[in-house]
C-alpha cells in the first residue's frame, strides 16, 4: 500500500463545457434564468448552475437526471455528440 498512487478523479473538461452548453440552451428554451433553474433543483444560489453551464463543475449523474426532468428534456440530450 506505501506505493499507490493517490486517488485521482476522472475529468474531461471538453466534454463538461459542451454538456453545459446544452444545458444553457435548455435552459433559455425554457425560459428560465440561471437562478429560477437553481431554485428548481434546491440550491440556494444560481452558481451552481453557472459553474455547471461553462464546464467547471464535475457534477454527478443524479444532477444531470434532475436537470433532465426540470428541462423536461431526456437525459441522454446532454451527453449526445
Amino acid at each position: 500500500m506505501e506505493n499507490q498512487k493517490p486517488n485521482k478523479h476522472y475529468r474531461d473538461d471538453d466534454r463538461l463545457r459542451k454538456i453545459g452548453e446544452k444545458i444553457r440552451f435548455c435552459r433559455n428554451e425554457k425560459g428560465l434564468t440561471q437562478a429560477e433553474l437553481a431554485q428548481e433543483c434546491g440550491d440556494k444560489d444560481w452558481s451552481q448552475i453557472s459553474r455547471m453551464e461553462r464546464g467547471l463543475v464535475n457534477f454527478t449523474v443524479s444532477y444531470l437526471f434532475l436537470l433532465a426532468k426540470i428541462l423536461d428534456v431526456p437525459a441522454a440530450k446532454f451527453l449526445e455528440e
